[in-house]
């Protein structure tokens, strides 16, 4: 599964990703996705925009934002779960396209991968089953489900917050320090009749992602039986990981995961064979990791 990393939270979505600012989406009409997909469809070279039916009912839709060409909007709406409003990198529109409508992993994703689909959290799409040509779902062990009315049990200050403009948007290099005063603002700036605060999901906490569980490159090379020097650099992703290094009485001993590509770790049985051998680390890795969570 592509890994996408939204730059900002739409003022109107119901479920904010915990750490990039909030930004005025008052001209994307959410209430009909033709015309979202009409903003940037056919409207010039290098825009582009499009609007699809969930199976399950809902739709998703996305636009090249006209008056800043480097980002887009998407959307997904779900009957049960309210909506997601993302501003993304333009050219990730069609993977989180894909994702949506043929991933089978859920449509909130958070700390690489990890994945909602409106009744549990899943680990990142990792260990293959080539007999049913996807990935193995599977779950996060004693997971807990953060919402904005965790978050603001504690309230923020709205006042040290503030909606970013779209046309002179840049995508911050780093997670807004104090972003629960941005969460805050969000929360007070939602129109009547809005999703509950207790059904807006922000984020997961699970054992698993206790940062004293997290490995380093000096780490990850350890697993793997590597020099350090000879890990692929995160950029590249796990197709460029090298070929296993060892053979085993249980066969070949893989690589572990890049770190630009989320965790792995032992898969649950299910009753059929993997093409893969499970990993034994678990390896989470964000962009947006914060202080949010552990110190609510």
């Amino acid at each position: 599964m592509s890994v996408i990393h939204p730059v900002a939270n739409g003022l109107r979505t119901d479920h904010p990703v915990p750490g990039p600012p909030f930004i005025n989406d008052e001209r994307l009409p959410l209430d009909n996705p033709e015309a979202i997909e009409r903003t940037g469809r056919n409207q010039g070279k290098g825009l582009w925009g499009r609007t699809d039916s969930l199976p399950g009912g809902g739709w998703v839709a996305f636009t090249t934002e006209t008056k800043n060409r480097a980002y887009a909007w998407a959307v997904h709406q779900s009957p049960e779960h309210g909506r997601t409003v993302l501003l993304i990198p333009d050219q990730d529109m069609s993977s989180l396209h894909h994702n949506w409508m043929h991933g089978h992993n859920g449509f909130l994703y958070r700390h690489g991968g990890y994945w909602w689909d409106g009744a549990a959290w899943h680990r990142p799409s990792q260990v293959v089953d080539r007999a049913y040509e996807g990935y193995d779902a599977r779950l996060v062990k004693d997971a807990v489900t953060v919402t904005a009315a965790d978050l603001l049990a504690r309230p923020g200050a709205p006042g040290n917050a503030r909606i970013a403009k779209i046309t002179d948007f840049t995508a911050p290099e780093e997670p807004l320090p104090h972003w629960r005063d941005h969460l805050a603002l969000w929360a007070a700036s939602r129109p009547p009749g809005s999703l509950p605060l207790d059904r807006c999901v922000i984020d997961l906490r699970a054992p698993e992602l206790e940062p004293v569980r997290f490995v380093d490159r000096a780490g990850l090379a350890q697993i793997a039986q590597l020099a350090p020097e000879d890990l692929p650099h995160p950029k590249y992703g796990r197709s460029k990981l090298p070929v296993p290094q060892t053979e085993t009485s249980e066969g070949p001993r893989w690589p572990g995961p890049s770190p630009a590509t989320g965790p792995s770790s032992t898969a649950e049985s299910t009753g059929r064979r993997h093409c893969c051998p499970a990993r034994r680390r678990s390896v989470p890795t964000s962009r947006w990791v914060s202080s949010l969570i552990t110190n609510a």
